[in-house]
């Protein structure tokens, strides 16, 4: 029994999914009703039912697409699909329709996720009666978010689509694959006819259009009352914009032409190129109370256009350029339907149909084959457990040996445990020797490495002592091998080239560099015409490189006259330093 549910429910599944891929995805237009839809009409009205598709020999009619189904063909009776008056929110199904459960179920698992889509820019959406919605929602359980319409689940059906009745009634709106699906279901309503909106994207987010824009159409070298007022939604493309001004001023179909378009009247000029773009996109429109110029501009007989309108302007690679795509006669809410399209779906409904009676004339034959089927691995089933009973008998014998073999191979590895101990504690004592020996080596290694680091660190310190020493004489002797004599206005000094020549930036290096002849004194000094009082401090300073701290006079107009002589003699070293004693003091007093 459990093999015949399963095919029953296979069966329904395949019907289900046949019916939900027509209202979902093949569905044409709503001015165009399909093949597909005028079956299920027929079939509602005249009572038309499929073979069983079950073991019981009951039926379901393929007006269980649209969610009624009958209790039997010999009840049914016809059900009208429009209403022209009366009160079609209260529409009541004939004694011999029935919408079951699993129907309102059906179309609940559509529904709810195509009732709670979101706005698209460029999705189309239709206006429905509020009434009527919500009395649908409550038919097949859907919650409602208004308030007003929160009651008991409704028993009956809402009936054929309402899409107005009276102004002061409230409308909604739903997506297009919705509106499609109930178009199957419900059909629409005698005297009421699709009312299609667009989703439009403003800068506060996408709403859907509910005003369309007026729009000022003329001729680009027309006079100024000659224009046109023509409405067009935003998302309209600027192809067809394009094709209602070439009527309305009955341009030739050879005659090339380009729209320009400015947003507002105190606006610039913008070249409308590209005809597959949406108007309301290209001029930056925000509002559905914007009122935009159009302006047509054709070629002349001489081949030439006539001229943009006053105040637009154009690059030059542009002047001749011809607006990119195709003029679009239909305008985007228009449906046009080719005959390829209705003859694809007149076959999709064949194969439909097809594929239901061959689901049914082979259903008994499947159903059959599974019980034959079932025998069949009913005794191979059995002749399975024979061989697994003795199997399990092999095993059992199989399983006495592996345990002899198992007590064999721990005791092995208990022996082997225990010499692995042994090991183990002899390479342990090993390493332990080693270590020791390794730390005495290395004791003695490091003893003397430090000994040599020490004998090393001493004959450094006596090498450099010995270089001082031989750098001291050596100094020494040069001194005693150029000592110089000078006569400083009077006064003798005796010192050594080396220390005259010490800085080699100052005058006294310069005058004893060999460079320049000097005169000699009869005692063998040589002359310079400057006060000596103070020059055995310019050589103290030439001799030590410095001035040491305390070597000069605590005494401001002494370290005014040095400053003069280093000046003279040009030892800017001595200068730098005594001007900042100077500057010290100055700033302490």
């Amino acid at each position: 029994m459990s093999i015949l549910r399963l095919c029953g429910t296979f069966s329904s599944v395949c019907l289900y999914k046949f019916v939900e891929y027509k209202t979902k995805t093949l569905m044409l237009p709503p001015t165009n009703l399909t093949s597909f839809h005028r079956q299920v009409t027929n079939e509602r009205r005249f009572g038309m039912s499929l073979p069983s598709t079950t073991c019981g020999g009951g039926s379901l009619p393929i007006a269980a697409v649209a969610g009624v189904q009958t209790s039997s063909p010999a009840q049914a009776i016809s059900t009208p699909t429009t209403v022209s008056s009366g009160h079609p929110l209260h529409h009541s199904p004939p004694s011999g329709f029935a919408f079951s459960p699993d129907h309102q179920q059906a179309q609940k698992s559509v529904l709810e996720h195509l009732l709670d889509r979101e706005l698209v820019e460029g999705d189309f959406w239709y206006v429905i009666v509020a009434e009527w919605l919500e009395q649908l929602k409550k038919f097949v359980g859907i919650n409602s978010g208004r308030k007003y319409y929160k009651s008991q689940r409704a028993c009956s059906p809402p009936g054929p689509i309402v899409t107005r009745r009276d102004y002061a009634h409230t409308v909604d709106v739903v997506h297009e694959d919705a509106w499609r699906a109930l178009l199957q279901w419900y059909g629409l309503a005698d005297g009421h006819k699709a009312m299609k909106l667009v989703v439009y994207k403003y800068a506060r987010g996408p709403e859907i259009e509910h005003n369309i824009n007026s729009f000022k159409i003329m001729l680009s070298n027309s006079p100024p009352e000659d224009f046109h007022i023509v409405r067009f939604s935003k998302m309209e493309k600027v192809g067809h914009i394009e094709h209602r001004a070439r009527q309305l001023y009955q341009v030739c179909a050879g005659q090339r032409s380009r729209l320009w378009a400015k947003a507002e009247a105190d606006t610039d000029w913008r070249p409308l190129f590209s005809r597959d773009r949406a108007i309301g996109i290209v001029l930056d429109m925000d509002s559905d109370f914007t009122r935009p110029v159009i302006v047509l501009e054709v070629i002349n007989a001489q081949g030439e256009w006539v001229g943009p309108p006053e105040g637009a302007e154009l690059p030059d690679d542009s002047k001749n350029c011809d607006a990119q795509g195709h003029v679009i006669e239909n305008s985007m809410f228009d449906d046009v339907t080719t005959q390829w399209e209705l003859d694809i779906h007149e076959q999709i409904d064949q194969v439909g149909k097809t594929f239901l009676d061959k689901l049914h004339g082979n259903f008994n034959v499947f159903v059959q084959r599974a019980k034959d089927h079932i025998e069949s691995r009913e005794c191979q089933l059995r002749e399975r457990e024979r061989q697994v009973c003795a199997r399990e008998s092999v095993t059992e014998r199989l399983a006495t040996r592996l345990e002899l073999k198992e007590h064999r191979l721990e005791e092995e590895l208990l022996r082997c445990e225990e010499k692995i101990k042994e090991y183990e504690s002899l390479r342990l004592e090993l390493e332990r020797k080693d270590a020791e020996r390794r730390a005495a080596q290395e004791k003695i290694v490091a003893e003397k490495a430090e000994e040599l680091r020490l004998e090393r660190e001493e004959l450094q310190a006596e090498k450099d002592r010995f270089q001082e020493e031989l750098n001291r004489m050596s100094e020494l002797g040069k001194v005693q091998e150029s000592r110089i004599k000078l006569d400083i206005g009077g006064n003798q000094f005796t010192t050594s080239l080396l220390t005259l020549t010490k800085d080699p930036d100052s005058m006294l290096a310069a005058m004893f560099s060999g460079r320049h002849k000097l005169k000699l004194e009869g005692d063998g000094s040589y002359f310079i015409d400057r006060d000596g009082t103070h020059f055995r401090y310019l050589l103290n300073y030439l001799r030590d490189g410095c001035v040491k701290e305390g070597t000069l006079p605590q005494n401001e107009t002494v370290w005014r006259e040095l400053r003069t002589e280093a000046e003279f003699y040009q030892l800017s070293g001595l200068e730098d330093y005594l001007k900042d004693l100077l500057d010290k003091k100055d700033s302490e007093g």
